[in-house]
């Protein structure tokens, strides 16, 4: 189950260069709440991050193929610039290599299928959520 106060305190940075995988996942996270901010690329992701310096991103959804920068070389910028940030690798690709997840919390594959994003992306907002002790 979504916690619906907890999302709609998460920003999410979604990247994938397949639109209609974009889109529906941009549409299923909005409909659970959370605040959603999606790039066809790494090169756009970068440019959104650029262009508003504002943003925190609590949680990265991005894909691992895409053009000019692939998304564990965008998880190790992200997590420069975002030390907390949840990076959550969502792909069709099946052989990455061990050494470029470094900077990957969480590997779900495509054909998992949405639910498991999700309750991936509010499992992290659960724990991060919870009160230190």
């Amino acid at each position: 189950m979504v916690d619906f106060n907890a999302a709609l305190r998460t920003t999410l940075l979604l990247v994938d260069d397949d639109a209609q995988q974009l889109e529906l996942r941009t549409l299923m996270l909005k409909k659970f709440g959370f605040n959603v901010w999606a790039a066809s690329s790494s090169v756009e992701a970068l440019s959104i991050i650029a262009q508003s310096p504002w943003l925190v991103v609590d949680v990265a959804v991005l894909d691992y193929d895409m053009p000019a920068m692939n998304g564990c070389v965008l998880a190790d910028y992200l997590r420069t610039r975002y030390p907390k940030v949840k990076i959550i690798l969502h792909s069709g690709a099946v052989e990455i290599p061990e050494r470029e997840m470094r900077n990957v919390d969480a590997y779900i594959p495509k054909g998992d299928g949405p639910e498991r994003l999700l309750k991936e992306v509010s499992g992290n907002y659960r724990e991060a959520l919870r009160p230190q002790r």
